[in-house]
């Protein structure tokens, strides 16, 4: 009795733990998009944040399997080919669908959700631009961390949030130091610090340095973040790099789970098991 107990308590917490999956999927081909759906089903996420989704046949792909299978699924349903986005897949039953992200420059690259009903987590998936020396792009970047970080001040009123993606930009205190970065590109990331996140792989890990990209001298980056607010902090429960997409050949990004097993925010439903889920998918 004692271990069925104990059995059933267990699996209680399981239920009550919301698993969170960043990925950078390089705009896929139908090939590697399936490998990519292959993986996710296996690893069997609650919340999915795919990064550098394109308006091409392999993110079609992968949002329609999801999609088909039940999962709610936002993404800009106007996304031109060639242009890189963002896309929430989740299995979280939620009374918001999305929020409606008007200005021009972040319809792709950023998108606002809500996790659950009565105390909804505000869920902020984000890729921001990368650029290069050219002046052009060189603005188009900073022009979007600024338009980010407006965003995220208007989001104080909710006690929860989460925020992942891929931030093409490193902390000021990042090991090793690169002179290509500038500083408004780090205090772009101490500002959404200022927004009252922090930042969860860091807050668990103080003393670990991870990577999620490698350049091709093989110096390692942290390019892809989760990020909660202060009332969340006491509720994650794990974070960590997964380096398997790497080394599998699906993507040249690491993912990044982060897992909250929720208290004061009380139980968020999941909408099926996931071995349901994962059959579903595969």
């Amino acid at each position: 009795m004692l271990i069925m107990a104990a059995l059933m308590h267990h699996a209680d917490d399981e239920r009550q733990r919301l698993r969170l999956f960043t990925l950078n999927v390089s705009g896929p081909s139908l090939e590697r998009a399936s490998r990519i759906l292959g993986y996710l089903s296996g690893l069997d996420p609650d919340v999915i944040v795919l990064t550098e989704t394109r308006g091409a046949p392999g993110t079609r792909l992968l949002l329609d399997a999801f999609r088909s299978s039940g999962y709610t699924v936002i993404a800009p349903t106007d996304q031109l080919i060639g242009e890189r986005g963002v896309a929430i897949i989740h299995r979280v039953r939620s009374l918001v669908v999305t929020h409606d992200v008007r200005t021009p420059d972040l319809a792709y690259r950023l998108l606002i959700t809500e996790l659950g009903d009565e105390a909804p987590i505000a869920l902020v998936g984000a890729y921001v631009p990368s650029r290069d020396a050219s002046a052009e792009k060189i603005e188009r970047k900073r022009s979007f961390l600024n338009q980010m970080l407006d965003l995220l001040r208007t989001l104080s009123a909710h006690e929860h949030i989460v925020l992942m993606g891929d931030f093409n930009i490193v902390d000021r205190n990042h090991v090793p130091r690169y002179s290509s970065f500038r500083s408004w590109e780090y205090e772009a990331l101490a500002a959404i610090r200022e927004c009252g996140l922090v930042e969860a792989f860091s807050e668990l890990h103080p003393d670990s340095a991870a990577y999620s990209w490698y350049g091709r001298t093989g110096d390692g980056y942290r390019y892809d973040y989760g990020f909660v607010s202060r009332p969340l902090v006491g509720e994650l429960y794990d974070c960590e790099y997964v380096d398997a997409p790497r080394h599998l050949g699906i993507s040249d990004h690491s993912g990044l789970l982060m897992t909250i097993q929720p208290s004061c925010t009380g139980v968020l439903e999941i909408a099926a098991p996931r071995a349901e889920r994962q059959a579903v998918l595969l």
